[in-house]
């Protein structure tokens, strides 16, 4: 096959030039996401001109690319991108673990940020439900989002923590937390993050910020927006101080959206966190929750390792980071609160002017009859997530943009700049495996 340079064979770095090797994975062939699935010890690049799952919305002008942190040293060893193509390469150890990666402007701003979790995954290894009245089922992961381990005991299994509606993780527990009388911790059980040159970052508790917005989420993916309180210092009944939420929502963002993760339009958004072909679970159109099939009567807890087994899947209990401050919640001597997010809204009040608290469902996991009950928390809490496959006809990077403008035969390149297919026409075109391509000087997706 023919190559096409240096549109698309070749990454720039600074003023050198370094080919793509020709056994990289193409993390973006079955669409784009804000999760990336990258096999450990391997050479990876993805399409970073677009957000999340959309071919329409684009990151803007990068001029650069950083890794935000990694859960490892030299866990990445080198990035790069290509400003021709728009992609973003990455090397990684043979070592598995978490790491975010982020599109700068000429400023150094982030545009855009992606989670690369290095981690062995086979999806056959998937859990479908039963059908449920509505005849809905769902296909779930055999573990969290970012568990690079389904061993117990390990904290490997744990994966990463979002706040509801946010795109971007946050790493979990490392250890059990230990807080002492003042509220300061002993162990605050956080993880030790590094830079691409291995030096050790700030934990995410002390970067944690209130008042947060989309834009400034953004901008800055490892920032903890935590809900603050406003003392107003007038009295009531009982002669407490009245102290207020701020944001009034409890939220960690100032606009709410209930859709942010797909609950309200039952799609998969832009700012999901799950990886290509998966997506947070949300209730089906009958208002069904994705997790009735977890019963407290059919489940069994570990207490040795902190969670609880149904039907030969685990549910590790791993805490949270706080909502009002970022830390960690994992007491040693305590029962771990934790729960999965759940992507459709929690009910609120019918009067939001007087409650205007909002919320997102959760499946609580803890050691007690409130195991597996469906609950409902503020937005601003760190929580698990636990993806499920996109159903059929959702909409997805691949699956909504159709091959138009093809009356002319043309060659189509993949995105390493590969010939793929000399003057193709419609019909050759749609013989393609599913992904993203370049006709005409554009991209294009094949369904």
């Amino acid at each position: 096959m023919k190559k096409l340079l240096p549109l698309l064979a070749l990454l720039y770095s600074g003023t050198a030039f370094a080919e793509i090797p020709a056994d990289a994975v193409n993390l973006s062939a079955d669409g784009t996401a804000n999760c990336y699935i990258v096999p450990p010890g391997s050479t990876a690049w993805f399409d970073a001109t677009h957000k999340g799952n959309s071919l329409t919305e684009t990151t803007g002008d990068i001029a650069g690319v950083k890794l935000v942190w990694q859960t490892a040293q030299s866990l990445v060893s080198r990035l790069e991108f290509d400003a021709a193509s728009g992609a973003i390469c990455a090397w990684t150890s043979e070592i598995p673990g978490n790491a975010l990666v982020a599109a700068t402007d000429a400023e150094g701003k982030i545009l855009w940020s992606w989670h690369l979790w290095i981690t062995e995954y086979d999806p056959d290894n998937d859990f479908t439900t039963e059908p449920n009245a509505s005849g809905t089922t769902w296909t779930f992961m055999d573990r969290n989002l970012g568990a690079v381990s389904t061993e117990r005991g390990s904290f490997d299994n744990f994966g990463m923590l979002y706040q509801w509606g946010r795109k971007d993780p946050f790493p979990g527990a490392a250890s059990f937390t230990i807080m002492n009388e003042d509220y300061t911790y002993e162990k605050d059980g956080e993880p030790v993050l590094y830079d691409i040159d291995n030096n050790v970052l700030p934990k995410i508790s002390s970067k944690a910020a209130f008042h947060g917005t989309l834009d400034l989420s953004i901008q800055n993916p490892d920032t903890f927006y935590a809900m603050t309180y406003n003392h107003t210092g007038e009295l009531d009944e009982y002669g407490q101080e009245i102290v207020k939420n701020d944001y009034p929502t409890g939220d960690w963002i100032d606009v709410s959206n209930d859709d942010y993760w797909g609950g309200e339009s039952m799609k998969k958004t832009i700012y999901d966190p799950s990886p290509v072909g998966y997506m947070v679970p949300v209730c089906d159109a009958d208002g069904n929750t994705p997790y009735a099939w977890l019963k407290y009567a059919s489940m069994t807890w570990d207490k040795t390792n902190n969670g609880a087994e149904q039907d030969g899947q685990w549910f590790p209990a791993t805490g949270t980071r706080v909502y009002a401050s970022g830390t960690i919640d994992y007491p040693e001597n305590g029962n771990p609160y934790s729960g999965l997010w759940i992507g459709t809204k929690g009910k609120a009040s019918s009067n939001l002017e007087l409650y205007p608290d909002l919320y997102g469902q959760y499946m609580m996991i803890v050691n007690g009859k409130r195991t597996f009950k469906v609950g409902k928390d503020k937005r601003s809490q760190g929580m698990s997530v636990r993806c499920v496959r996109e159903k059929s006809g959702s909409t997805s990077a691949v699956r909504d943009i159709a091959v138009d403008d093809t009356d002319s035969p043309a060659p189509v390149y993949n995105l390493q700049g590969i010939v793929v297919l000399d003057s193709a026409t419609a019909d050759q075109i749609k013989t393609l495996s599913s992904g993203i391509y370049i006709y005409k000087s554009r991209k294009i997706a094949v369904r």
